[in-house]
């Protein structure tokens, strides 16, 4: 009787959250629309993406009992004073796509190119000037997205790039695509892991919002130079470490 009760619970929690946050959300980025498209991608990331992310964490908050903690506070401050970087992050839920603008003023993120045929956010994903990979043609993907790197690293923005490619839970094995390894090779630049266990909230593709404490943990920087082999052996001992180890 008490785990129906609960579950009970989390699923009108869960819709309380549906349309108190992706209702105003909605709303609010297609009125903005015309003022994003004519806007510096500068703006669009401090005055619309970055309070978007505020409200939604609001929301998952008091609604959904949802908070979440930052480790590795010295590799974040390694971030901020050695710009640009790599930031590798898994990912396990739309949580993560949001919470970096909350730490960053300069950052390109790296999507899949489907997403910018998305009405409304796909100009939105154009304006903040994401880095589009076309997963059809690997050649032609890892040649796009170096071209587009060296834009941001001229622009001084730390790239970051979810290396396993799609939502997976930490239970579930992923390979690590190639293209952050081709970003650290020819950038030239340090790799900064990243773990994050939202999926224990915010699951993949699930309208359900478990209530919890995500985690977010800057791991230990990858410095240039290190070959394929090494550098995945690293990257990898990092990430399944997972939190707090």
């Amino acid at each position: 009787m008490k785990y129906m009760t609960m579950s009970v619970i989390t699923i009108l929690r869960s819709t309380v959250f549906c349309i108190i946050f992706w209702v105003p959300f909605a709303t609010y980025i297609t009125i903005m629309l015309p003022v994003a498209y004519f806007s510096s991608q500068q703006f669009v990331f401090k005055y619309i993406y970055r309070p978007c992310t505020r409200y939604l964490f609001l929301c998952l908050k008091y609604i959904c009992g949802i908070k979440y903690g930052i480790d590795g506070k010295e590799n974040l401050e390694y971030i901020k004073k050695h710009a640009p970087v790599i930031i590798g992050c898994n990912h396990q839920s739309t949580w993560e796509t949001f919470v970096f603008s909350l730490l960053f003023d300069e950052l390109s993120i790296v999507i899949k190119k489907e997403l910018l045929d998305i009405p409304i956010a796909g100009t939105y994903f154009h304006r903040l000037g994401c880095i589009p990979i076309d997963r059809s043609s690997p050649i032609n993907a890892i040649k796009s997205l170096l071209q587009s790197g060296k834009i941001a690293v001229a622009r001084n923005e730390n790239i970051l790039i979810f290396p396993n490619g799609t939502r997976s839970s930490d239970d579930i094995h992923t390979e690590y695509k190639s293209g952050i390894f081709a970003l650290y090779k020819n950038l030239n630049i340090p790799v900064i892991p990243v773990h994050v266990n939202s999926g224990k909230c915010w699951s993949r593709r699930s309208f359900v919002k478990l209530s919890g404490k995500i985690e977010l943990e800057f791991k230990t920087p990858i410095e240039p130079g290190l070959s394929k082999d090494e550098f995945f052996n690293k990257f990898c001992k990092n990430m399944e470490s997972g939190i707090h180890d």
